[in-house]
This record gives structure tokens, C-alpha cells and sequence, in this order.
């Protein structure tokens, strides 16, 4: 059973949508001015990990996510640079999802735009109008806050305490401050749409309510997006939303804490924001999507970059598990499908309980450590189908692990056909000869070769001959780690 803390009600309710039933989920997506940063990554990642959780969980999510590409902010950075306003929010539109790509962050199924979406934006303004929630002015139409009596239901805002300024606009044609724009008039030579309501382009607010309606209903399952979007663009959202329709707008609302920079929210209004792009330059995805899944996705993160050197060092070691497992399937003398099924139970918890990905994070590198101790160890029987679950949950986290090199295990008794007791070490000269060969050459028979020699100096304590072999081997890009029972290899990347 899925739990989740609902913004609306501030507890962790059960998930109201019965599995295998198809889940309908909107999140508010980016207005198209700017490169995205690092602030956005956190929400889209955190989004993301809660879609594919959801999906492994047996439910059929149809995800939405818009994109906003008509706003003043894009209609001054336009102005600054002389462009057309779509053909500039085209384009940061286009550069935003290569950077989400670039993450492994799923496409949504529908990216709809404001700007396409004008008809539907219209329909909703006539309906408030017609049903008494909006009026007319000389600036543009507004929603009448004071007519819908649960205004604040989400944010706690009470209506006679709003304050006019960042987060109520001022205008004087307004009956009153917190009233906000449905449609905003465009005067002559200003940009606009020609459209049924007049000459001027959709508030913020009202272009959420109309494409989530368009493509998910009058009730949506999951509406998500940033803490900073409860008040007051959700809060307008159900508003105008639930003025329109007549019945309840979202079952359930999630907001993702801030990432911040020295206590401070991340953002392009403070200047102290890192593109996802410059981000990428330095880490690559997998470390980044581990950085924000170490916290959960309610809670504040700060930005850093040893942080994000801890989490790659945190996959590093999962990685190297993996390719330990890998090299170590088809010995079997003992099981790990016990430990991989338990591991598997509790990550499954964790993640039913509110999407707790540090905890699920938590079982996952358990899961690793133990495949790469029985790898170490010859215990590998059903090594496969526990590498299978360790999978599963890295593919929740949306970590790539494609390219994990494989180990070749050798066991220690493995020499020459013989046990090491037994086997004649080989003369200095044919080590010689195959140390001069893998420099040119390094193929896997005289790699193999070498360590079982290294496997005999070892048993008869010539320490000198084995790090030789080992030294060698490093110099070639052929990297060894010993461990109880033997030793495992692989190509440096």
C-alpha cells in the first residue's frame, strides 16, 4: 500500500487509485526564459523517482508536466535580446528537456504549452464568468478570491492577511488586492493573442487549471511541483479550478523541498544558481540523481559539490559489487536470493512509506555490499536473480548502470588446473614473458594466467613476486582486488 503526504491535509494518507488502475499526475513544469539549474533538477528528478517507484508498483501513470512559455519574464528577456518571444521560449524549451534527458529523467507522455492551449485557456475564463468567479477591468479579467469560500485551503493564506506585492500583483482596477489575472489585456503594439476574450495572453495560474482538465480530467491523482508553488499558484489553481468544475480539483498534492546554497534557496532571482548543464560538466547523472535521492524529497538539500562526490563514491562502490557478482556467476556453493528477496521487501517499504528514498537508498547498498562479499567468497548460487533485484531498485532511482565493467573472479585454489598446495610455480622466465606480453596485449587467458601464478606466490608466501604481478598487471589497465578466497579483476574504464 502507497502512502503519501498530502500538502492539502498535512499527513501521509493512503494512495486513493487502486493498482494496475491507470494514475493520472500533473507537475508543474518550467517557465522557458533561462538555462534550467539545479533547483529545477532537484523537483524533476524527485518527480521522476516517484513515477517509476509507481509504475514498479503496478500502477499505469499518465504523467503531464507543461511548460510555460508565455510569461512576462520571457516576454522582457525577449525584449532584451531582440527576439521573438515563442521562438526564444522554443528554444530554451528544446535545451531544458536535453538537460532532463541528460539526467534519465522519463519524458513525460504530454508537454503541453500555453500557447497552444488558448482555446481551452478561453473556455475556462468564460465558465468563471459565467458562473459569477471573475470580472472584468480595463487590465484584464480577474477571479473574485472573496467568492470562493475555501480560498487558502492549502497554504493556509487567509483572505484580509494577504499582502500586496511579490506574491499579489498590484493593480488598482482590481476590486480587491489578492484578486488575480485570468486573461491580461494587451494594449496597441503590445505582444498578444487575438482570441474571443480580447487582444492579450493567459495569466500564470489559469494555464495550469485549463491543460490539466485538457489532459487528465476535472480530478487529477497527483499534482506535484515545488514547495514555492503552494502559494499562491496552486492555491489559484484550486480556486479557479474547483470554481469551474464543481468538484474537487486534486486528490493528492506533493511539493519537493528547496535545494539550497549556504542555507538559501537556489534560484535565478538571487544569483546563486548552477545550471544543470554546468553541473553535468563536472558529474555525471548517475551521481547527481544519487545526491538527491540521499535526501528525501519533502526535505531541504544544500548544494555541494563534496556531497556530490560522496554520492559517486556511493555508486562506485555498488558498481564495483556488481561487476564482483557478475564475474562470480556460475559458482555455487551457497545462496544470496534470501538476502536479495528481504532487501528487496524493505526497499519496497521505504518507498510505500512516503517515497523514503534515503532509506530505500540505505537497503540498496546493503544488497550491494552482500552480493559483493558472496561474490568474494564463492557464494554465488542465484547470484543472477539477485543481481536482478539490485537492478530493480537502481532502475527506480534512475541510475545507469550499462556500462559497469564485469570482475573475473579467481579462486584462490584455482592454479594451473591444480590446487595451490599442489601446483608448481612457473618459471621466472615464462612470467617474464607474459608480464612483457600484456603490455601490448592484455587478453583474458594470460590475464588469468598471470594470477594464477600471482594465486601460488601467494599461498607460498612470496609476497615480493605477487605485487610484482599485481603491478604489472595495474600498469597494463588491468585492475586486482584481493579478498577472502581469492581474487577479482577488470579493465580500468
Amino acid at each position: 500500500m502507497v502512502k503519501v503526504y498530502n500538502t492539502m491535509s498535512k499527513k501521509v494518507e493512503e494512495l486513493k487509485v487502486p493498482k494496475g488502475k491507470k494514475l493520472s499526475m500533473y507537475v508543474c513544469g518550467l517557465t522557458t526564459y533561462d538555462y534550467s539549474h539545479m533547483g529545477h533538477a532537484r523537483t524533476y528528478v524527485a518527480f521522476d523517482i516517484v513515477r517509476r517507484y509507481l509504475k514498479k508498483a503496478g500502477f499505469e501513470v499518465k504523467f503531464v508536466q507543461n511548460v510555460t512559455d508565455i510569461d512576462d519574464k520571457i516576454l522582457k528577456r525577449a525584449m532584451e535580446r531582440n527576439e521573438e518571444p515563442l521562438s526564444l521560449s522554443a528554444r530554451f524549451d528544446r535545451l531544458a528537456r536535453e538537460d532532463m534527458q541528460a539526467l534519465n529523467i522519463l519524458p513525460a507522455d504530454v508537454y503541453p504549452k500555453a500557447s497552444e492551449n488558448l482555446k481551452q485557456i478561453a473556455k475556462m475564463v468564460r465558465e468563471l464568468e459565467e458562473k459569477g468567479f471573475a470580472y472584468k477591468t480595463k487590465s484584464g479579467i480577474y477571479f473574485e478570491v472573496g467568492k470562493f469560500k475555501e480560498y487558502g485551503k492549502l497554504s493556509g493564506q487567509k483572505l484580509g492577511e494577504l499582502s500586496a506585492g511579490a506574491r499579489v500583483a498590484v493593480d488598482e482596477s482590481k476590486k480587491a488586492p489578492e484578486d488575480f489575472a485570468l486573461w491580461k489585456f494587451t494594449k496597441e503594439g503590445e505582444w498578444g493573442f487575438e482570441s474571443e476574450l480580447g487582444k492579450g495572453r493567459p495569466g500564470w495560474h489559469i494555464e495550469c487549471s485549463a491543460m490539466a482538465r485538457e489532459h487528465l480530467g476535472e480530478t487529477i491523482d497527483i499534482h506535484g511541483g515545488a514547495r514555492d508553488l503552494v502559494f499562491p499558484h496552486h492555491e489559484n489553481e484550486i480556486a479557479q479550478s474547483e470554481a469551474a468544475n464543481g468538484k474537487k480539483f486534486v486528490k493528492h498534492w506533493m511539493h519537493t523541498g528547496f535545494l539550497t546554497v549556504n542555507g538559501e534557496k537556489m534560484a535565478k532571482s538571487l544569483g546563486n544558481f548552477v545550471t544543470i548543464r554546468d553541473a553535468l560538466g563536472k558529474f555525471d547523472a548517475n551521481s547527481i540523481r544519487m545526491f538527491f535521492a540521499m535526501a528525501h524529497y519533502r526535505s531541504p538539500i544544500d548544494y555541494s559539490e563534496k556531497s556530490i562526490e560522496t554520492s559517486r563514491n556511493t555508486l562506485e562502490k555498488i558498481f564495483g559489487n556488481i561487476a564482483k557478482a557478475k564475474g562470480a556467476v556460475g559458482n555455487n556453493s551457497g545462496s544470496i536470493l534470501g538476502d536479495a528477496q528481504k532487501a528487496a521487501a524493505e526497499f519496497d517499504a521505504a518507498m510505500e512509506n512516503d517515497f523514503d528514498t534515503p532509506n530505500a537508498a540505505a537497503h540498496m547498498i546493503a544488497l550491494g555490499k552482500k552480493l559483493g562479499e558472496a561474490a568474494a567468497e564463492g557464494k554465488a548460487e542465484e547470484v543472477g536473480e539477485a543481481l536482478g533485484v539490485l537492478y530493480e531498485m537502481l532502475d527506480v532511482f534512475g541510475i545507469d548502470y550499462s556500462k559497469v565493467r564485469t570482475h573475473h573472479v579467481l579462486e584462490m585454489g584455482e592454479a594451473t588446473g591444480k590446487k595451490s598446495g599442489e601446483a608448481a610455480m612457473p618459471e621466472q622466465k615464462e612470467i617474464g614473458e607474459k608480464l612483457a606480453k600484456i603490455k601490448s596485449n592484455a587478453a583474458d587467458e594470460d590475464i588469468k594466467w598471470l594470477l594464477k601464478a600471482r594465486n601460488l606466490a601467494r599461498a607460498k608466501k612470496d609476497f615480493a613476486l605477487s605485487d610484482r604481478i599485481r603491478n604489472e598487471l595495474a600498469a597494463a589497465g588491468i585492475e586486482v582486488e584481493d579478498a577472502k578466497g581469492g581474487a577479482s579483476w577488470k579493465r580500468k574504464s
